[in-house]
């Protein structure tokens, strides 16, 4: 029989090789989230939600194995251990396979308190991959889509599928057809030499993202460029098909046009990238997937964006700040660069293109104006635009202000609302500035109070973005739903979004270099937000003063600390879902 510590134990297994759909796996949700890792089946894989196959989320299957002596059981790294090129137990975890085969026998670091290899001091390396006992599995979730690696398969190194996902690319374009062992090579044997899914993709980005981290510049510079490789592969595998257009026109001087360059997975796939591993080939593709369409005139080797400038400036003034370089257009066959998109001429519309009165009469017409409350003023022919209830302007005529709270306007959001040309000539829909009608033309506006009213729908964001003037929103109290975007205008100090449908929740961006800085106070509560508030604050403006999201969806832990907030006076996070720690408030907050 078997001793008291050696008898058979029920061994929880995480699924093989599972990652959620943004590539991470369940070592992830351990470090992120409490047990039952509640509220995180929206990031389901293709073989379902961690709740299903990690074993810390309630899932996995469960196998029997002899118990192991207590005593032989690694249960945490070596602390202070670090080897000769300064890399500590985490590093191993990236960059070796389980055992670590490779790296095991580096040796401490001279200055390390800690003497000895990876290989006594990591437990990620001590883990016994030569084991011959074969566990039953009693229960292991079923999928249609699952693909399960040859079981017992190595190649002619000894190494199992396990290795490949390491060390080589999915598909396994590098080493998949060689090495084959008695039952044949990975690529016949390893679902990751098979065919690649997104989660593939992505889970071997994160692992070049958590590697760029790691090592020293040198290498990290040498590695970014394959770094980039894969990620692209990653972005064109889970985000939809491009439907990019190329117009070419000849008439008077050479230009070449995108259409349907934007691209929302796109933007923040690479966006992340952009911002993470600070490589500036990923900053040009977040862009343009961010900013859309522009043209260029090959003669005078000018860019015209005619999307978004505003966008566009904020991430050309991200790329020379940060990496002292220039956006290259990635779109189009040319090797010049994006000429500055900061220029007086390419911010400021106002004098060439701005319809006020029209865009006025859009708005009125798409929100039942009809109906309103108090319309007085407007359409009347012999008044005015400026003259109209709840409009003022500036010397110039240009709108300014709008307060329409609290008068029954109703319909959708009206960003833009037509589709127009005054002159009757065809333009395309992608030139916003010439096509269109609505709020986003108002580059003046200043103040927009919506508050109050039966508005409904999602909003368009990326056109607002270029009212460079407005710091004051209020669309409180209405019935808008979809994504909610606290970032809306390169100057915005003032954002009420609370009491509305929004069941999501953009994270804040470094790029958006104005607006993050700009941003004082933002209420989101009283909403549908689903969120993990890691994410929500993990950028949140550094000149914040007070964040409201109280009655909400969000889930998961609050920083430990919100000293880099040190104007914050008020955060409202009541009635989530939250759990852990609260932060240190008596050292964040401003007294």
């Amino acid at each position: 029989p078997l001793k008291s510590d050696e008898r058979a134990v029920s061994t929880c297994l995480d699924t093989p090789n599972w990652r959620d759909k943004d590539g991470y796996g369940c070592d992830h949700y351990e470090d992120f989230y409490e047990a039952g890792c509640s509220g995180t089946e929206k990031w389901a894989g293709n073989i379902g939600p961690a709740a299903e196959n990690c074993c810390y989320c309630g899932g996995g299957s469960h196998a029997m194995f002899p118990a192991i002596s207590t005593s032989s059981i690694c249960t945490e790294d070596t602390d202070g251990w670090f080897d000769q090129y300064g890399y500590d137990c985490v590093w191993y975890k990236v960059m070796d396979g389980p055992g670590c085969p490779n790296y095991g026998n580096q040796t401490a670091h001279n200055s390390s308190i800690v003497e000895g290899s990876a290989n006594q001091n990591c437990c990620y390396c001590q883990i016994d991959v030569t084991n011959d006992v074969s566990p039953t599995v009693v229960a292991a979730p079923s999928s249609s889509e699952m693909c399960a690696d040859t079981p017992g398969w190595r190649d002619t190194d000894g190494d199992g599928c396990e290795t490949y996902l390491e060390f080589d690319d999915p598909g396994c374009p590098l080493e998949g057809n060689n090495y084959a062992g008695e039952m044949g090579s990975a690529a016949e044997n390893c679902c990751y030499c098979k065919d690649p899914t997104c989660e593939d993709w992505s889970s071997r980005c994160q692992n070049y993202k958590a590697s760029l981290f790691l090592l020293p510049s040198d290498q990290a510079q040498a590695l970014q460029a394959h770094a980039i490789s894969v990620c692209k592969k990653a972005a064109y595998s889970c985000c939809e098909e491009d439907n990019v257009e190329i117009v070419t026109n000849q008439r008077h001087s050479v230009s070449m046009e995108t259409v349907g360059l934007y691209n929302e997975c796109k933007c923040d796939f690479w966006s992340r990238l952009c911002e993470d591993i600070r490589q500036i080939e990923a900053c040009d593709y977040a862009a343009e997937y961010c900013c859309g369409d522009y043209i260029y005139y090959e003669a005078d080797k000018i860019f015209r964006y005619l999307n978004s400038p505003q966008c566009y400036c904020d991430f050309y003034d991200y790329a020379e700040n940060e990496f002292g370089q220039t956006l290259k257009p990635r779109a189009l066959t040319t090797k010049e660069e994006f000429t500055n998109p900061c220029t007086p001429f390419e911010i400021n519309w106002s004098s060439r293109f701005i319809l006020e009165r029209e865009s006025l009469e859009a708005i009125y017409n798409a929100t039942n104006g009809h109906n309103w409350t108090n319309n007085d003023g407007w359409r009347n022919e012999t008044l005015g635009h400026c003259q109209w209830y709840g409009i003022s302007c500036n010397a110039d005529s240009l709108v300014t202000d709008i307060d329409l709270r609290d008068n029954n306007l109703a319909g959708r959001f009206p960003v833009y609302t037509r589709y127009a040309n005054s002159i009757g000539n065809p333009i395309l829909v992608n030139e916003w500035q010439r096509s269109k009608y609505g709020l986003a033309n108002l580059y003046k506006l200043q103040t927009l109070n919506l508050a109050e009213n039966k508005l409904t729908g999602t909003i368009e964001y990326r056109p607002l973005y270029n009212l460079r003037d407005l710091s004051y929103l209020d669309v409180s109290g209405n019935q808008l739903s979809g994504v909610l975007d606290a970032q809306v205008a390169p100057s915005l100090k003032y954002a009420d979004f609370s009491n509305n449908g929004f069941t999501s929740m953009r994270r804040f961006v470094q790029y958006k270099v104005s607006s993050l800085q700009s941003l004082r106070f933002c209420d989101v509560s009283n909403n549908a937000i689903q969120e993990d508030a890691a994410d929500i604050l993990e950028d949140i403006p550094p000149n914040i003063e007070q964040f409201l999201a109280s009655n909400n969806q969000i889930y998961g832990r609050l920083p430990a600390s919100l000293d880099n907030l040190p104007k914050l006076r008020q955060l409202n996070m009541a009635s989530n879902a939250l759990s852990g720690d609260l932060p240190g408030f008596i050292e964040s907050f401003v007294t």
